[in-house]
């Protein structure tokens, strides 16, 4: 599937992207059990986990996921943010948007790109972040 359209955000790209740790509720010996959001060793655990998928992403994935996330960070309000982290994470971070933000900030040394505010927000979950490819 190509982008729907270059500047489109879908908030289901970051729960896909977080599903990638393959944590499942109930899993008791996942290292995700272990870690403490709140703390900086259990954000660097996180990140840790996530940057080999991050790696593993295609040009047009990374694209539309960090679009999305800076989207997310300042457009999205904190109970969609919670909401689309939903059962990806063993836990349920207290304040999402600092979870994200930190998170971030491991993940992407260079910053996040600047959030486009006409962005077409089309949070469609049957949409995968994992089937997109470059236009034409």
């Amino acid at each position: 599937m190509t982008f729907p359209d270059p500047g489109h955000v879908n908030g289901f790209y970051l729960r896909q992207f977080f599903g990638m740790t393959r944590w499942n509720a109930g899993q008791h010996d996942h290292p995700l059990e272990y870690v403490d959001p709140r703390t900086p060793e259990g954000l660097d655990t996180v990140a840790a986990l996530l940057i080999p998928h991050l790696d593993a992403l295609g040009e047009a994935q990374e694209a539309a996921l960090v679009r999305t996330w800076a989207y997310a960070l300042a457009e999205f309000d904190d109970r969609d943010l919670a909401w689309f982290l939903l059962g990806s994470l063993p836990f349920a971070p207290t304040h999402p948007r600092a979870f994200l933000d930190d998170l971030a900030a491991r993940l992407f040394p260079a910053g996040l790109p600047a959030h486009d505010p006409h962005a077409r927000r089309v949070d469609r979950p049957e949409d995968s972040l994992f089937d997109l490819v470059p236009p034409g």
